[in-house]
């Protein structure tokens, strides 16, 4: 079945406030560009409204133009010719909501207008609210809208596929769907899914049968664990009892208490001989410190007489330095003075010169301000004049009557009103022409006047009027006309009116007013110019212009009274500044430098006199110190306790070894060993031996327990019930093969049937899939869906797998591809096709993108395709004409 859209038009509907209309679409390939935000997607909401949306509907809000109120009546137009018959569809929404179909000479309205495009097309509408994809039917899988083009539902329009594929292969392969045979599949499948979960795996009663030979199975091996159990306990009861009865003859922990006695005592007699060791160790320590400090006291007594020689060497050099430095101060103390003097002349010359620099300065001041003050004098002057004359022109405009230019505006519109009125009169009064002899009078009589016309002239006539003859008699001219006394009345009115206008206005005519105005603009001319005037000279007003002309004054006084103050002119010449100021600075630096240098010299003399005085300080006290008769004493002193120090030390360390060896030889290490073992033995003999007597007497309560519950028949008991369930779980089992085996066979006839179904679509995606993937092949599923792609590699090897796991331009490519070939494919069942793409391909690659221009240029042979995109320069190879929205 052939469709084609020939003209689209919208109306107050989003973006597009003003009626929008594209004609002349082409049968094929259609292209319609515009950049983002230009109105594609709206176009494309506009169309699915068209169909999907019921006329009365509340909910399509999303239409009305942005920020318009509840009047706003969105609207679409829609022609179109489907099987060579037009058909235009009218459709509006929210503030006029109506639905018109016209169908050739028939016309359909409403929901009538509605069901027969639904039918036709095969869509649904929603029962409530908003449509929703899974009413959309077939435009729903061939209309992509914007971003969506990698996502493919067929389960909206996979009965209408159903009915195509059934149309071409047939009815025996059409029973695949809402048929018996398909019942009686679900009836088994529904059996066999009672017992097997989709895995195989067992479930509800099947699965209950297994877990109940589970349990009693369980149960069973608990009791022959229990009976096995009871029996090694009367076993290990006879071993436990004549174990304990051994133990308590021998009693073999007593023996091991006598050795850990001995072990115990000879522990304590090595720690005896250990601490004896060690109070040894510390007198050895403390005979070494003592005969260190007297090593250091000899050590130092000796070197006294070194240092006294040192200290003598010492002040014979601090003497020397002294003398020196004595010397470098006198010399540097000369050169002070003398820069001393030349600095404070160059200072005096540097002031003088500065004083005559500053006498010039004030001069030039003074005479800068007096040119200043008589610059400040003459611009007060001339806008003092300018005020004045600002002033003079205000008072004489303030008792002159004005009027404003709105006013004489409106007495121009009066005046012209009333002589439209007069001409409008005079062009329907009756006019009146006389030429009288001399002396010949006519009298003249109207309701409003009375007059006489003599000699010539001419009168216009708009109400009744007598004119009286001289011999006697009357004419009575009445002017013809239905508005005559109409247009009379609109001229006295216009003429009260301007006579009122200018009467308020204080004027006698509309000369005299425009007089008035131009006199007004006059002078307002001229307070323009004489404000103009005083802010070119005073632009900041008067008093800044005073006070300036005040601060010259001031400037001039203070300078004058600052070179009076300065001294006479000296009667020698004088430096120029700059060479006094650097004659001062080279002075200066002199004097500074020759200070820092005697500053240097004093303190390497105050330094040299401190080492000299310290030297011989050392010196004398160095020499006191030999002379003492004590240091003599303490020198014998200390010898004599260094020798008897030395013998002690060597006692006590041969001792000391000798106890070392000793305890080395009893290894108190191994004594604390066997003392742990012998304490730990003893524990365990006496535990285990206290041990066995709680298990026997634990095992003994047991077994009584164990043979009042009669295990043994439990046991029977068990066997039986077990026996029972084994023969429920292999009758469910069997079952359970049976129905899975069944429906194995049927689903595989099911899918041979499938595939000859299947076929055509199969047939319809291989037309198009080599043009984008050479090679390659797609497997439907049941859902009629694309499921898996087979494809080559490069290396020769074959890939497979699920078209989902695809990139999403890919993705997007499949999808289009399936939706052309599920347009052939009914299309050929005498479905009406349309394909709307809104920025599809925009995720495709160079390469890509130029082999699904290959498969859209042939979907569109058959289909007419409606494409909108904001890329127009990937499409100018499509042999169509792009079309712009503007």
């Amino acid at each position: 079945m052939n469709l084609q859209i020939t003209r689209l038009r919208v109306e107050q509907l989003r973006r597009f406030r003003k009626p929008l209309e594209l004609r002349g679409f082409e049968p094929g390939l259609n292209i319609l560009t515009a950049p983002n935000e230009a109105g594609k997607s709206t176009l494309v909401r506009a169309i699915r409204a068209a169909f999907f949306e019921r006329h009365r509907s509340t909910v399509v809000d999303d239409l009305r133009p942005w920020g318009e109120g509840s009047g706003a009546a969105p609207q679409v137009e829609l022609d179109f010719v489907l099987d060579g018959q037009p058909h235009q569809l009218v459709k509006s929404f929210l503030g006029k909501k109506r639905c018109t179909l016209r169908i050739g000479v028939r016309t359909l309205d409403g929901t009538e207008a509605e069901d027969h495009l639904a039918q036709r097309f095969g869509f649904a509408f929603a029962s409530k609210g908003a449509s929703k994809p899974e009413h959309w039917g077939i435009p729903g899988l061939l209309w992509v809208e914007q971003g969506t083009g990698q996502e493919l539902s067929v389960d909206p329009a996979r009965d209408h596929l159903h009915d195509a594929l059934q149309g071409q292969v047939g009815a025996a392969a059409g029973a695949l769907a809402a048929t018996g045979g398909d019942e009686l599949l679900d009836r088994f499948r529904a059996q066999r899914n009672e017992l097997l979960t989709s895995t195989g795996k067992p479930r509800a009663a099947y699965l209950e049968a297994g877990e109940s030979i589970a349990a009693w199975q369980s149960q069973a091996e608990a009791l022959d664990f229990q009976i096995a159990s009871y029996r090694q306990q009367v076993d290990e009861l006879a071993a436990l009892r004549l174990q304990h009865r051994a133990d308590e003859a021998a009693r073999p922990w007593e023996t091991l208490r006598q050795a850990l006695g001995d072990a115990r005592r000879r522990q304590q007699v090595l720690e005896e001989s250990q601490a004896r060791v060690q109070n040894d160790r510390t007198r050895l320590l403390q005979l070494e410190g003592t005969r260190g400090l007297l090593v250091k006291e000899l050590e130092g007594l000796a070197r006294q007489q070194s240092d006294a020689a040192q200290r003598e060497q010492a002040l014979a050099q601090a003497t020397e330095q002294l003398q020196a430095a004595d010397a470098a101060v006198a010399t540097a103390r000369e050169h002070a003075e003398s820069a001393r003097s030349r600095a404070h002349a160059a200072r005096e010359a540097s002031r003088v010169a500065r004083q005559e620099d500053q006498r010039r300065n004030l001069r030039q001041q003074v005479a800068q301000a007096q040119a200043e003050l008589v610059r400040s004098e003459d611009a007060l002057r001339r806008a003092e004049e300018a005020q004045q004359r600002l002033a003079a022109l205000r008072d004489g405009a303030a008792g002159v009557p004005t009027i404003a230019k709105a006013q004489v505006q409106r007495l121009i519109e009066l005046d012209r009103a009333e002589r439209d009125a007069s001409l409008r009169r005079q062009a329907v009064a009756t006019r009146l022409q006389f030429a009288l002899p001399e002396g010949v009078v006519l009298g003249l009589k109207t309701d409003a006047e009375s007059g006489e016309l003599q000699a010539r002239g001419e009168r216009l006539l708009d109400a009744p009027t007598t004119l009286r003859l001289p011999g006697g008699g009357e004419l009575v001219i009445t002017p013809g006309g239905d508005d005559l006394a109409q247009l009379a009345r609109s001229h006295a009115e216009a003429q009260q009116e301007l006579r009122a206008a200018l009467q308020a206005q204080g004027v006698s005519d509309l000369a005299d007013a425009q007089a008035r105005l131009g006199a007004a603009a006059e002078r307002e001319a001229q307070l323009r110019l004489a404000e103009q005037a005083l802010a070119i000279v005073a632009p900041k007003g008067l008093e800044p212009l005073r006070g300036a002309h005040a601060e010259a004054q001031s400037r001039i006084r203070g300078a004058q009274e600052a070179l009076a103050r300065l001294p006479e002119v000296p009667s020698e010449a004088v430096l120029p500044a700059d060479q006094a100021e650097a004659a001062q600075d080279a002075a200066t630096a002199t004097e500074q430098a020759s200070a820092t240098a005697l500053a240097q010299a004093q303190r390497r003399q105050a330094a040299a006199q401190s080492l000299r005085d310290t030297a011989q300080h050392e010196h004398l006290a160095a020499q006191a110190a030999l002379a003492d008769p004590a240091r003599t004493q303490r020198q014998s002193e200390a010898q004599a306790q260094l020798l008897a120090t030395g013998a002690e030390h060597a006692a006590l360390a041969a001792r000391i070894e000798e106890a070392n060896a000793q305890v080395r030889e009893a290894r108190p290490d191994i004594v604390a060993q066997d003392i742990d073992r012998l304490q730990r033995s003893i524990e365990q003999m006496t535990r285990g031996h206290q041990q066995r007597r709680e298990d026997i007497l634990l095992l003994e309560n047991t077994l009584q327990q164990a043979g009042a519950q009669g295990l043994e028949e439990q046991r029977d008991t068990l066997a039986g019930r077990l026996g029972q369930a084994r023969r429920r779980h292999a009758e469910l089992q069997r079952r359970a093969e049976a129905l899975d085996l069944l429906c194995s066979k049927l689903d595989a006839k099911r899918q041979a049937t499938l595939a000859r179904l299947q076929a055509p679509l199969q047939e319809r995606l291989q037309h198009y899939l080599p043009l984008l993937l050479p090679g390659a092949t797609v497997q439907i599923d049941a859902g009629l869906a694309p499921g898996i792609l087979v494809r080559s590699q490069a290396d020769g090897a074959t890939e497979s797998g699920q078209v989902q796991e695809l990139s999403f331009g890919a993705r997007e490519q499949l999808g289009l591809i399936s939706r052309f070939a599920y347009a052939d494919l009914l299309q050929q069942a005498g479905r009406p096709t349309l394909l709307i793409l809104d920025d599809a391909l925009v995720h495709s690659d160079a390469p890509r993108l130029t082999q699904m221009k290959r498969v859209l240029f042939d979907a569109a042979q058959r289909h007419q395709v409606l494409l909108f995109t904001c890329h127009p320069q990937n499409w100018q190879d499509m042999g169509v004409a792009l079309r712009p929205l503007a």
